[in-house]
C-alpha cells in the first residue's frame, strides 16, 4: 500500500511532508536533544549558584573595610585588656613600679617575696608578700597608686602594727599580700606561667 501523492492535490503532499517533518523533529528533539537539554539545565543551575557565590564575595568585599576596622578596634581592646591582665609575670616591671612607689613616698621596703602561681579557670593568681615601714597616710597613698596601675592588683591580708623604732619618722609597719593575675593564653597553657 504505497501512497501515491502525484494524483493528489499539492496541499495533501504538503500536509504529509509537514506531518513527516514534524514527526522527525519530535523524535530527534525528544530522543537526541533530551540529554543536551538536561545538561544545559544543570549548567544553568551551576551558573546561578556561581553567580550567587560571586554576589556573596562582592558583598564581603564591600564589608571588608568595615571588618578590617572592627579587627583593628578589637586588637586595640585586646592590648588594653592585656595591660590589665597580662600574659606573663612581668616580675621585673612590677618590682620597678613598686620600688618607684616606695621611693615616691616615705617607705622602707622590707620584703617583696613573689609566691607560687595558683591555677584558676583561665588565669593564674600570683600572690606577692610585701612588708614595709612608713606612715599611715603614706600607706593609703601607696594603695591609691596601686589601684591606678593598668594591671589588676588586689591587696588582702593587710596587717598594720605600730612601728616601735623611731627611725626616719616611720609610725607603722604593714604586711600585706598583693595578688595579681596572669592570663593563660592557649599556647602558653601547656608550659605554665612564663
Amino acid at each position: 500500500m504505497a501512497l501515491d501523492l502525484n494524483e493528489k492535490p499539492w496541499y495533501v503532499a504538503l500536509a504529509v511532508g509537514l506531518g513527516i517533518g514534524l514527526a522527525l523533529l519530535f523524535a530527534v528533539n525528544h530522543y537526541y536533544f533530551k540529554d543536551l537539554r538536561e545538561q544545559i539545565g544543570r549548567t544553568e543551575e551551576s551558573i546561578e549558584k556561581l553567580q550567587r557565590e560571586v554576589e556573596k564575595g562582592r558583598t564581603a568585599k564591600k564589608n571588608l573595610p568595615k571588618l578590617e576596622e572592627e579587627i583593628q578596634n578589637l586588637e586595640i581592646e585586646l592590648d588594653r585588656l592585656r595591660r590589665i591582665l597580662p600574659t606573663k609575670r612581668e616580675t621585673d616591671d612590677l618590682i620597678k613600679k613598686l620600688k618607684q612607689l616606695t621611693e615616691r613616698g616615705r617607705f622602707q621596703l622590707i620584703r617583696f617575696r613573689p609566691g607560687e602561681f595558683a591555677d584558676k579557670d583561665f588565669y593564674w593568681e600570683w600572690p606577692i608578700q610585701v612588708s614595709l615601714r612608713g606612715t599611715y597616710h603614706e600607706l593609703g597613698l601607696l594603695f591609691d597608686r596601686l589601684s591606678r596601675f593598668s594591671r589588676i592588683i588586689n591587696v588582702d591580708d593587710l596587717t598594720i602594727s605600730p612601728f616601735k623604732g623611731k627611725r626616719d619618722n616611720y609610725t607603722i609597719q604593714a604586711t600585706f599580700t598583693m595578688r595579681t593575675f596572669v592570663y593563660k593564653e592557649e599556647e602558653s597553657t601547656a608550659g605554665g606561667a612564663q
